[in-house]
């Protein structure tokens, strides 16, 4: 249990000991955050120390970074808690096995083209961590992500967006066309194989993803639909 979270739709910290949370511009923020889950987004609070560090406690312990706030007597007096929301997907035997095979393929190919690369690379402050971190000649760096569990597009949105802002290009890479990855980030897709064909000498071709990166601006006459609200916010996307 702890007395904060973080609100990733208003970048706040909440200080659920604190009558007002810590914000009295928004009295309607109690409701907000006391919200039934089946009622909310999964992912609208974060644990801080996830938040801040990139990993806690709780998500080694098999609970996901996700908060829900509940009522709690302490000494009798009820006061506001936050805790863990369960993992909604654990990874199945094959999906970490292709996973674990993924990155240790992606990091031969980046070594033997002559590119430094680290599996499970952690930023110096610690807030990210890459499955595969490709660093070239010229200093620039691809964060390759093997995904082969579910996840949210919110998720790949937000990684893709905290990648980005410790100078890493992300690069998702997927086995289904259906994946939240897709056009929601950099991503490329691959043949469904399994983990042994993954690990092998075994060509793999891409099938489909990003092959050139193209800015535009986000406008009503746009071709492509925004990919934040679906409709257009007149910002630049890539």
């Amino acid at each position: 249990m702890a007395n904060g979270v973080f609100h990733t739709a208003y970048g706040i910290e909440i200080n659920l000991t604190m009558p007002d949370l810590g914000h009295p511009g928004r009295p309607g923020l109690l409701e907000e955050v006391t919200t039934p889950i089946d009622r909310r987004e999964r992912e609208l609070l974060e644990c801080l120390e996830h938040h801040g560090d990139g990993a806690c406690q709780a998500e080694e312990d098999g609970r996901s970074p996700w908060m829900t706030i509940r009522r709690r007597t302490v000494g009798g007096r009820t006061v506001w808690v936050a805790a863990h929301l369960p993992v909604r997907h654990t990874p199945t035997p094959e999906e970490s096995a292709k996973h674990q095979a993924m990155k240790e393929r992606i990091a031969r190919a980046a070594e033997r083209h002559g590119h430094r690369a680290e599996i499970e690379a952690r930023a110096t402050d610690g807030r990210i961590r890459t499955d595969v971190l490709v660093t070239g000649d010229d200093g620039r760096r691809i964060g390759w992500e093997a995904q082969y569990s579910p996840i949210t597009a919110d998720t790949v949105r937000r990684r893709s967006r905290a990648a980005a802002e410790h100078g890493i290009v992300p690069l998702w890479v997927t086995d289904t066309d259906r994946s939240a990855v897709v056009e929601r980030a950099p991503w490329a897709r691959v043949d469904d194989f399994s983990w042994k064909e993954i690990a092998s000498p075994l060509a793999m071709v891409v099938r489909a993803g990003v092959r050139h990166l193209q800015q535009w601006k986000c406008l009503p006459s746009s071709v492509r639909p925004c990919p934040v609200n679906g409709s257009s916010c007149g910002r630049f996307h890539a």
